[in-house]
C-alpha cells in the first residue's frame, strides 16, 4: 500500500525536514521545464543523475508535465525510491498524474490554498528536504531558475542543467 502524507501547515510553513525521520541523508530534487519531450528527459537523467542511483536515496519530484512526469517515470523503472509533492491535494491532479502517483512510494499532499504561488512553494519545500537539486531548464517560464536560486540560498548542492532545443544539433545530445 502506497503511504500518503499531508504536510500540516503552522504558522504559514509546511513541516521541516527533520521532523519526517524516512526522508534519507542525500535525497535529492528534480525540477524542470515542462516542455521536455520524454527522450531528450531520459537522455538528461543518464548523463546527469545515473551516478547517484542505488544509492537508497529518496527522490523528490512535483507532479507537472514534462521534466517532473518523465523523472516519475524514470526512477520508477530504475526502483528508486520517489516522492511526489503536490501543493492541492491527490484528487486535485488531473486523471493522467493521478495514474502515475499511484505507482510511486508517496504522495506528500501540501494542502495549499489555491494561488498562483502554490507551485512555488512546493518547489521551496521539495528544496529544504534535499541536499542535492537538479532544475533542468529548457530556457522558458521561470519557476526552475527560482527554485535553483532558493536552492543556491539554502546552500544546497545544485546542479542547473540546460536542456537542448529542438533545433539544437543532435551531437549535443550525446
Amino acid at each position: 500500500m502506497k503511504s500518503w502524507e499531508a504536510a500540516s501547515l503552522h504558522c504559514g510553513s509546511a513541516i521541516h525536514p527533520d521532523s519526517d525521520p524516512t526522508v534519507r541523508s542525500g535525497s535529492v530534487t528534480i525540477t524542470g521545464s515542462r516542455d521536455v519531450d520524454r527522450e531528450t528527459a531520459r537522455h538528461l537523467f543518464e548523463q546527469h543523475l545515473s551516478s547517484l542511483l542505488h544509492q537508497r536515496r529518496t527522490w523528490l519530484v512535483g507532479s507537472a508535465r514534462g521534466i517532473d512526469q518523465w523523472a516519475m517515470e524514470w526512477l520508477r523503472e530504475q526502483n528508486e525510491i520517489c516522492w511526489a509533492v503536490v501543493p492541492y491535494t491527490m484528487r486535485d491532479q488531473p486523471q493522467w498524474v493521478q495514474a502515475s502517483l499511484e505507482q510511486i512510494d508517496r504522495v506528500v499532499e501540501l494542502q495549499l490554498p489555491r494561488r498562483k504561488s502554490a507551485g512555488a512553494f512546493r518547489n521551496r519545500y521539495m528544496v529544504d528536504l534535499s541536499q542535492i537539486v537538479f532544475g533542468f531548464w529548457s530556457g522558458k517560464g521561470g519557476g526552475t531558475i527560482k527554485t535553483l536560486r532558493h536552492a543556491l540560498r539554502k546552500r544546497k548542492e545544485v546542479h542547473g542543467i540546460p536542456v537542448p532545443g529542438p533545433d539544437a544539433p543532435s551531437e549535443r545530445l550525446e
